[in-house]
């Protein structure tokens, strides 16, 4: 069965569950539309596979002549699979500091805290998810739409300069035109970038009069332009020792040879386009159940004097038509 997040959180009778997947829509654009089909069963008693069947080619028609026949072809299709992954943390929390923490509720912050690292890192895997090199992971759309029909502007083609706001001026006639394409083939509900993107494309709405401002469920400001979301994936954090390091889920200051040049443009990022739809677009999948989240909080009244609480969410993405999904590539930002 196919629910969104919040289609989930109805009738939850645990408060806190309730609350976790509330912080989880909270915290991020694409989770409060993403349909989950939650429909997966352990197989073997150890691997969460879902199964389906991707539209890779559509059917054709043509005309004939009195006396002929039609040239006979079928929809392409291709059958794949997905193997859920599981994701999230933990963290540690004395009872004694528990105990005498006062108004301030320090669980509640390491909790939150703790979702919102999944959430990141859920994004990240969203667009750069890659089970091949990296088996804990599901695979993401820069994986899915390599290749594909609706990767547009690759390696051959030329960069897209919106590097300075006279480039982005000069340019964003062109530029608009190719996220104008990338929109119609796919009939895209949203478009998924960095902030650094999403200022500049903003800046472009604005300036060509096609940028609309609405507000979501959650109090933010939403900017569309004809009816797509620009949803911002933010930034994956990694920690090694006291050094943090922020990494834009959709990458930015990537580096690559385009065209017949052979030295490598600087500074380009990406825009991926996406229709939200079980049956013929992208979506995510998770086990059979009401939520793809779980939480477990400590148990103060046990023995023990460390106790631990985590975060954890079964899931991962499909794309069912490679037609409803795809990639505006090498657009220069820097």
């Amino acid at each position: 069965m196919a629910m969104t997040l919040a289609e989930m959180k109805v009738g939850m009778s645990d408060k806190v569950a309730e609350q976790v997947v509330d912080t989880f829509l909270r915290e991020s654009e694409i989770l409060q539309l993403l349909p989950f089909d939650n429909c997966v069963s352990p197989t073997g008693g150890s691997t969460l596979t879902y199964s389906y069947v991707q539209k890779k080619l559509p059917a054709t028609a043509e005309f004939r002549a009195i006396n002929s026949e039609y040239t006979t072809s079928q929809t392409t299709l291709e059958s794949k699979t997905a193997n859920l992954k599981i994701f999230g943390g933990a963290f540690e929390m004395d009872r004694v500091l528990k105990n005498s923490e006062g108004k301030y509720n320090n669980m509640a912050f390491q909790l939150e805290e703790k979702i919102k690292a999944a959430i990141s890192l859920f994004h990240y895997t969203l667009i750069n998810g890659n089970s091949t090199t990296q088996t804990k992971e599901f695979d993401g759309l820069d994986k899915m739409l390599a290749g594909t029909s609706t990767e547009f502007n690759t390696g051959t083609g030329s960069a897209i300069d919106l590097s300075t706001i006279e480039k982005t001026k000069a340019n964003m006639d062109q530029f608009y035109e190719l996220l104008q394409n990338l929109i119609k083939e796919t009939e895209a509900d949203a478009l998924l970038m960095n902030t650094k993107m999403i200022s500049k494309i903003q800046t472009i709405a604005r300036l060509l009069g096609y940028r609309t401002e609405t507000e979501e469920a959650f109090g933010k400001k939403v900017t569309s332009m004809d009816g797509v979301r620009f949803m911002d994936l933010k930034n994956y954090y990694t920690v090694s020792g006291s050094d943090v390091t922020a990494n834009s889920c959709v990458k930015a200051g990537l580096s690559r040879n385009i065209g017949a040049s052979s030295a490598a443009v600087t500074g380009l990022t990406d825009i991926y386009a996406v229709k939200f739809d079980v049956n013929d677009g992208f979506h995510a999948v998770s086990p059979t159940g009401d939520s793809a989240i779980s939480s477990y909080l400590p148990d103060l009244s046990q023995p023990g004097a460390v106790k631990k609480g985590e975060v954890e969410m079964v899931a991962a993405s499909v794309l069912k038509n490679t037609a409803h999904a795809g990639v505006l590539r090498n657009i220069k930002i820097a």
